[in-house]
Formats: C-alpha cells, sequence, structure tokens
C-alpha cells in the first residue's frame, strides 16, 4: 500500500522581514532613548536632591545643638599647630578608607553617618567620597580665626559669617553647593570683590546644578554656554582642576550665573 506523505517546512524570517524588525526597533530606540536619558537625569538630581537636603539639615541641626554657630565651612589649625576637621575633613587623593577616616572627623558626621551622602550621583569619579562643599561664608564654629583676607587674597571679602540667625533671607543663602574639582580646604570658594568665579560648579545635571540653602531647602539653577564651558575648562586642568579660568564672563548669561552664585553666598556684590 502506498501512503502518501506530506513533509512539514518550517518557514523562518525572510531577509527583507529581518531588516524590517531592526529597522523598526531603531526607529523606537531613538525615539525612546532621549525620554530614557532624561528620565535618568532626573533620577539622579533627584539623588543629589536627597544628599543636599540631608546636609542642609544636619547643619541646621548642629547649629540648634552649638548655640546657633554653625559648621565651619573650612579646616583650620589651632595656635598650638593641632588640625582640626570643620564640617567634614580633607579627603581629596586619599584612598577610600582613609577619606572615610576624615569624613568621620568632621562636625556633621554625627547627623549623617552614610559615606552615599555625600557624593553627586552625576560625579564621574567614583574613588572621591566627597562631591559637595560648604559655602565660603560660614567660618561657624572654627578653631582659630585667620585675618578676612587671608583666605585667597580677596581684600574685599565680607565679613564672615558665624551664627545661622545672622543671615536674613537663608532661602536665598547657600549652605552646600553641588561642585566638582576636589580642593582638600572643603569650602566652596567665590570671589566677592572681582568679577570672576573660583571653583569649579557641577555642570553634570543636565548644564546645571544642584545646591543646598541655609533655610533647609534645595535648588537647581541651569547656566548659560559660556559658564559651562568655562566649568570644562576648569575641570581640564591636570589633576581635574578646581578652579575656574580666571577671567571675566562677557555674556550677559554668563555674568547673571556669576551674580547668581556671589549674590547666594555673600548676599551682596562688592564689585
Amino acid at each position: 500500500m502506498n501512503r502518501n506523505t506530506t513533509s512539514i517546512v518550517n518557514k523562518g524570517f525572510t531577509l527583507i522581514e529581518l531588516l524590517v524588525v531592526i529597522a523598526i526597533i531603531a526607529l523606537l530606540l531613538s525615539i525612546l532613548g532621549p525620554s530614557l536619558g532624561k528620565a535618568k537625569d532626573h533620577a539622579k538630581r533627584i539623588g543629589c536632591s536627597a544628599n543636599l537636603r540631608s546636609l542642609a539639615t544636619a547643619a541646621i541641626l548642629y547649629a540648634e545643638d552649638s548655640d546657633t554657630l554653625t559648621p565651619s565651612s573650612t579646616n583650620t589649625w589651632n595656635d598650638n599647630g593641632v588640625w582640626r576637621a570643620g564640617w567634614c575633613g580633607p579627603t581629596s587623593g586619599l584612598p577610600i578608607p582613609d577619606q572615610i577616616t576624615e569624613l568621620r572627623k568632621g562636625q556633621l558626621w554625627y547627623y549623617i553617618e552614610n559615606t552615599k551622602g555625600w557624593q553627586c550621583p552625576t560625579d564621574p569619579d567614583k574613588k572621591q567620597l566627597r562631591s559637595y562643599c560648604m559655602g565660603g561664608q560660614w567660618w561657624g564654629k572654627h578653631y582659630m580665626d585667620p585675618p578676612i583676607d587671608s583666605v585667597y587674597y580677596d581684600s574685599g571679602r565680607p565679613k564672615v559669617y558665624k551664627k545661622i540667625g545672622v543671615i536674613k533671607t537663608p532661602s536665598r543663602r547657600f549652605f552646600f553647593v553641588d561642585q566638582l574639582g576636589y580642593n582638600l580646604d572643603a569650602y566652596s570658594a567665590i570671589w566677592y570683590s572681582e568679577v570672576m568665579w573660583w571653583n569649579v560648579p557641577n555642570i553634570n545635571h543636565g548644564g546645571g546644578s544642584v545646591n543646598g540653602f541655609a533655610d533647609g531647602h534645595v535648588g537647581y539653577y541651569k547656566f548659560g554656554q559660556e559658564t559651562i564651558k568655562m566649568a570644562e575648562e576648569g575641570l581640564a586642568e591636570p589633576g581635574g582642576g578646581f578652579k575656574m579660568p580666571q577671567r571675566s564672563p562677557i555674556s550677559p548669561e554668563g555674568l547673571e550665573d556669576l551674580r547668581y552664585y556671589q549674590l547666594a553666598t555673600w548676599g551682596e556684590l562688592g564689585w
């Protein structure tokens, strides 16, 4: 008896069909890619904001526990040559275990015993635990008082502040600044009497920076193209840089960026 057999052939994608599928996937990625990138950047900004809010709150709590004296924005030696940490000890260039030791020496470690709270999520240097600096106007609970003009030789530098209550508009004054470039003293410096920057602000939040204010809130600031370019030049300096190019901004947007940061630090302009 003869039997008729039917062969079953498994048909796969043709080359044209495969190319169409690949093209559709590529199109979807091109459409969704920017949105996913923005969502990722937004998540990092939220994380940075949470860190800075915690630092600002810690500084306020410290002042409440210290007769309204704020933490000190920089590290000092006392009259006997003994090293005293300010809001945090120096961490730049140290191995991570030594950085943790220095953070623990600081005046705010008691309030934030978590090393992740000291680093901005956008910081490209994951070996550096501290991304943030304290505003240079807060002299706070220092163990000695050097001359006012001893810091980066700004003879017109206004009086620095020891107590949080002397600030009449804390919602407009920086407590902590999100910045890049790793200075040992851990405070954010900016000129008072000169039309120039000093330290490099963080430009990695979509061309902007996040900062913590003296009333505990956090704000985002978007920079103009001139400021972004100057920051990139500063970071290109050997060792990662810590200082902006020492020249005055010339564009209206660049001058407004500088003006905003100087007012948020000193409360007035010295030029």
